[in-house]
């Protein structure tokens, strides 16, 4: 009989399967701005510029509470409500990408709450001659028992991202949470500024986050 996998080993698959999703849509993204980039090189377009950020310190703490604080919540089943502020998310994510295996070609991402929207930011490097900045607002709401994601604007190397280059990165980043909610079943998802609060079911075992 097959013994139960020792709590490193499940890290450590959470971890693998974790930074294959976050780097499939990422690619999406840097695909959408790289052609965005291209075109500016060829045509010398020029694009309205993102609104600025002021980016906040990365803290392991923050990134550690924030993910002891869902591992709680899905511990039980039923209903659950958890609320994580943007820099919370931001410190986690960046964490998360640090400590995996390689370089990830970003740097500078900030995610940011507002009201009825997030926002995010991030630098994308050794993937152009240049530096390619990219900002992505979008807007999330949950469809039966799922996270969809709706992107209201997006821009790569200052350049409006066109429509169906949006829908691909949505349809990405959708099917990225789907791969995450293992588990789960969302039934609201609301943003307020600073915050997000998901709330739904737990109906099974759910994946640690890695």
């Amino acid at each position: 009989m097959a013994g139960t996998p020792h709590s490193s080993d499940a890290r450590d698959t959470a971890g693998g399967r974790g930074q294959q999703i976050w780097t499939r849509w990422a690619i999406a993204l840097a695909i959408a701005a790289f052609v965005l980039w291209q075109v500016v090189s060829c045509y010398g377009l020029s694009g309205a510029e993102p609104p600025p950020v002021t980016p906040y310190a990365v803290s392991k703490d923050l990134a550690q509470e924030m993910r002891q604080r869902v591992m709680e919540a899905k511990s039980t089943p039923g209903p659950f409500a958890i609320t994580l502020t943007d820099q919370e998310l931001t410190s986690y994510v960046v964490t998360w990408l640090q400590s995996g295996p390689g370089t990830f070609p970003a740097r500078d991402m900030q995610i940011e709450f507002g009201e009825g929207y997030a926002e995010i930011w991030i630098t994308f490097i050794d993937i152009a001659p240049s530096d390619i900045p990219v900002y992505v607002r979008a807007s999330v709401r949950a469809v039966d028992g799922h996270a969809v994601l709706d992107i209201s604007q997006a821009t790569g190397a200052s350049i409006q991202i066109p429509g169906a280059m949006r829908e691909l990165v949505a349809q990405v980043l959708t099917e990225t949470l789907a791969d995450l909610e293992l588990g789960l079943r969302f039934e609201r998802a609301t943003i307020e500024p600073g915050r997000l609060i998901l709330e739904g079911q737990i109906t099974g075992a759910v994946p640690d986050l890695p």
